[in-house]
């Protein structure tokens, strides 16, 4: 029978005791402190039109960029109330509710961001906007909690002049983007109803809402002579256009008949605006002015008088809708008379 040394099988078993004693030198488990950002100032008070800006200070610059989301969660504007230097989410970017991607570029020890609240047509008094700053996409830093919440107070801008904008094919969506309103083609696919060409003239004037585009614009500024600015829409393009007798965009045509409805906005920003429901006028077969010829299928929305920096917007029936000595109140929405 073979004799089994246990002087060497003790000596052994302490070798192992006393190595399992040993200090564990390997860091690939140690816990990784991410760097954390901190915004100087975190409260402004500004105009509508101004720009604050939010610098940051990294405690530890990093190796790699740093993705963090601005998210507007608290105060009295809207998500429409304002822009930054950051970049938009969408709604399929896994980034949530949409807000702003704000970037530390990698190697960065200070990086900043503005933040500007628009000059919108609504009268309204101061509002707040509140927003959270936190990390997003690829998490690679943290904020100081002090530096969280970004609280921008807004006083109203009242700006000389009259603004106009023309929109038909566009709606917001849930995520607070503009989405194209679509319809059904005879070619059995959808499009959008940027297929129909709406053009804003304002006369006299240079004629800068007729590019095509949607939404149009114009605007009847400070330095304009005073009288009177007529407005008219017409529908210059559409897939109804007809070419030697035979109709044209075939494909784009819609499988059913379409009423148009474009939406003319009328402000002086800061002041009055007025909202007119373009409604019963044209259909996805009116003949286009670019086919029947000019103004065909234009129809006259109003006018505005200037009278130094007053402005007083009528219907087409002449009846009064708003003027520069009006209170600071949002004016109910009315549709176009019939």
């Amino acid at each position: 029978m073979r004799k089994i040394n246990f002087k060497y099988i003790v000596a052994f078993a302490a070798l192992g005791f006393f190595a399992s004693c040993e200090p564990d030198n390997d860091t690939t488990n140690a816990r990784v402190v991410k760097p954390v950002v901190t915004a100087a100032v975190t409260s402004f008070t500004i105009a509508e039109g101004q720009t604050a800006t939010v610098n940051l200070t990294v405690n530890t610059p990093y190796f790699r960029t740093m993705d963090y989301k601005l998210e507007l969660v608290g105060g009295t504007g809207s998500y429409k109330d304002y822009s930054t230097s950051g970049t938009e989410t969408v709604l399929d970017d896994g980034w949530g509710v949409i807000g702003y991607k704000i970037s530390v570029p990698a190697y960065a020890a200070t990086a900043s961001f503005d933040i500007t609240p628009l000059v919108d047509y609504l009268p309204e008094g101061a509002e707040t906007l509140i927003f959270r700053l936190y990390p997003m996409g690829n998490s690679n830093g943290l904020v100081a909690a002090a530096s969280e919440t970004i609280t921008v107070n807004v006083s109203n801008t009242v700006l000389n002049e009259v603004q106009m904008d023309l929109t038909w094919a566009t709606t917001y969506n849930a995520h607070g983007n503009l989405d194209d309103i679509m319809y059904a083609g005879v070619d059995g696919f959808d499009h959008s109803l940027e297929a129909y060409d709406f053009d804003l003239y304002v006369d006299p004037g240079a004629y800068p809402g007729a590019t095509g585009a949607e939404p149009e614009y114009d605007n009847i500024a400070s330095t304009s002579a005073n009288g009177d600015y007529e407005i008219y829409i017409d529908l210059y393009d559409s897939p109804r256009r007809l070419a030697g007798g035979a109709a044209a965009g075939t494909g784009y045509r819609p499988t059913t008949l379409l009423n148009l409805t474009p939406v003319l906005t009328v402000s002086k920003p800061g002041l009055w605006v007025k909202e007119i429901q373009l409604s019963n006028i044209w259909t996805s077969n009116t003949i286009p002015s670019r086919v029947g010829g000019a103004f065909t299928a234009a129809i006259y929305a109003g006018k505005v008088t200037k009278s130094g920096n007053t402005f007083t917007l009528f219907d087409e029936a002449d009846v009064q809708l708003a003027t520069g000595r009006a209170a600071g109140n949002v004016m109910p929405k009315v549709a176009r008379i019939k």
